[in-house]
């Protein structure tokens, strides 16, 4: 299984659009193109954290949801696709909405409301081992291997490292605002599962309902736990929250599937790697973010434990009575 990063903060994971047949050997417009989407996906961390000063967090994930959507639905009419989908694939579509897009849009909100951008985006850099452990529990084509062992540990690694201080000074508030992070990553995880019974849909149109629905549950919610509340944007914040819609939510879920189609999504999933340290940069160079050192090292083993995690290495770890084939 090929997972991405936080798609905005929202992890799109390549399983919901079928790999196709890879062209060629990637050249610069393929690695270009992927690394202006790790960009504008790490930046939606950024872009999170201006806006939750003035619009509470379900409201403003609600509003960035809705902006998307009406892109992806336009497009979707554009392209003339239509969503040929079971009653059951409904049911499906509306779960990956709440475990892809709904719940973590509305953690992570949350979350950077008292933590750094940059910090948010190294521990959604755990999404893809968090794959890992969940896969190999409920899936029976996608088993712990020595790789994605050794990723998972250097995981584990990094996550004491970045909670290092946390565990010696205490827990404090900043902390359950991490927590809510590492719970969206779990959230995304999941997700990565459940749209394995999507593949056979069209992605445009499939997408274009998934954030329709995410749009309606973040809604509701909205309105009964943000009820009465005064939101008056500042430019500022109404244009980073358009970009939030435009571009994270709505033409990176675009700019995905031209990727794939041009290089399939064994070299898409590279993006897991180029997410996080973008959204470092993004705090930094535009919020004036200063991570610690012990926040850099953290990156450095959870960067790697994800490149490790990609490696072909054997022995394949089964369950006990099922046969090695």
């Amino acid at each position: 299984m090929t997972t991405v990063g936080p798609a905005s903060e929202g992890a799109v994971d390549v399983t919901m659009v079928k790999s196709l047949t890879q062209v060629g050997r990637p050249g610069w417009v393929d690695y270009g193109l992927l690394s202006l989407l790790a960009i504008i996906w790490g930046g939606s961390f950024m872009l999170s954290r201006v806006a939750v000063v003035e619009v509470p967090p379900i409201t403003l994930t609600a509003m960035r949801q809705g902006i998307g959507a009406i892109i992806l639905v336009a497009v979707a009419l554009a392209a003339r696709q239509q969503l040929k989908a079971s009653w059951s694939d409904h049911v499906v579509i509306f779960i990956s909405a709440f475990f892809g897009t709904a719940l973590p849009f509305a953690l992570i909100t949350w979350g950077v409301e008292e933590i750094s951008a940059g910090f948010a985006s190294i521990l959604m850099g755990l999404m893809p081992l968090v794959t890992i452990l969940l896969a190999h529990m409920v899936t029976h084509d996608e088993k712990m291997n020595l790789a994605k062992l050794l990723g998972v540990s250097f995981g584990l690694a990094g996550l004491f490292v970045l909670f290092w201080s946390d565990i010696v000074n205490g827990t404090d508030g900043e902390f359950w605002h991490q927590v809510a992070i590492m719970v969206a990553a779990v959230s995304y995880a999941v997700n990565a599962l459940v749209t394995r019974r999507l593949l056979h849909l069209k992605p445009r149109p499939m997408f274009a309902v998934n954030i329709a629905w995410s749009f309606l549950i973040v809604a509701v919610a909205a309105l009964i736990l943000e009820p009465d509340l005064p939101i008056n944007p500042s430019g500022k914040v109404w244009t980073a929250i358009v970009l939030l819609g435009i571009f994270p939510t709505a033409i990176a879920s675009l700019m995905m599937f031209r990727i794939i189609a041009r290089q399939g999504a064994s070299f898409f999933g590279q993006i897991n790697l180029l997410v996080p340290v973008a959204g470092v940069l993004w705090g930094a160079v535009f919020l004036g973010e200063r991570l610690s050192l012990n926040a850099f090292i953290a990156l450095a083993i959870i960067l790697s434990g994800v490149a490790v995690a990609r490696l072909r290495l054997k022995p394949t770890f089964q369950p006990s009575g099922e046969s090695t084939s």
